[in-house]
């Protein structure tokens, strides 16, 4: 198979899952909203809120770094593993964040990418988007490994087995970012045109 039919094959599972009345982008950004105002309150300046927002873009690296290897083990193994494991394995990054220094050792490197702007405000502004940017990408990653795995899509997720594991989470990384800054553009229409 080629790459295009790889990406063709790809975006035709995130378009299916995306499509589905449980992905609302609007309702997705609405419970981003509600996390960021409960956050806003319970700090007392900007500068905590950013350092707030950069643990948790950090975290969602932390998730989406576990997705992308427990993928790439079922390609490079050939498997489908159950869907519970992957939830279990999902479930437990919160414990693991905890119980390592993973924090602490990758907010530095992720501290550029959130804290961009000329002013606190235009930084706060900025760190937002990069939050509900890399929670949409993990989340489309997330749903696309649960698709994946679902043992009615078995005949046809079989044909990622063909590849090699490396162009298959390139491809669906620059998939579910690409859906992502879509998906983003899209909600930033609809705020321009209310």
């Amino acid at each position: 198979m080629s790459l295009e039919l790889l990406s063709k094959n790809t975006a035709e599972v995130i378009h299916a899952f995306i499509s589905q009345p449980h992905w609302d982008k609007v309702e997705r950004e609405e419970g981003v909203k509600k996390v960021l105002i409960k956050i806003r309150e319970g700090v007392g300046s900007h500068e905590e809120y950013l350092k707030e927002l950069l643990e948790i873009v950090t975290f969602q690296y932390a998730n989406t770094n576990t997705a992308i290897s427990f993928l790439a083990q079922c390609i490079e193994e050939e498997q489908f593993f159950p869907l519970e494991i992957f939830h279990s394995l999902m479930a437990d990054v919160p414990k693991q964040v905890e119980e390592t220094n993973f924090l602490e050792e990758n907010m530095p490197r992720f501290q550029q990418l959130v804290y961009q702007g000329s002013g606190v405000e235009e930084q706060v502004v900025h760190a937002e988007g990069v939050l509900f940017h890399t929670k949409l990408v993990n989340d489309l990653l997330v749903e696309f490994i649960g698709t994946f795995l679902h043992p009615d899509n078995r005949d046809f997720m079989e044909n990622f087995m063909e590849y090699s594991t490396k162009v298959v989470i390139d491809t669906v990384m620059n998939l579910c970012q690409a859906y992502a800054n879509h998906i983003i553009e899209e909600l930033n229409a609809i705020h321009s045109a209310k």
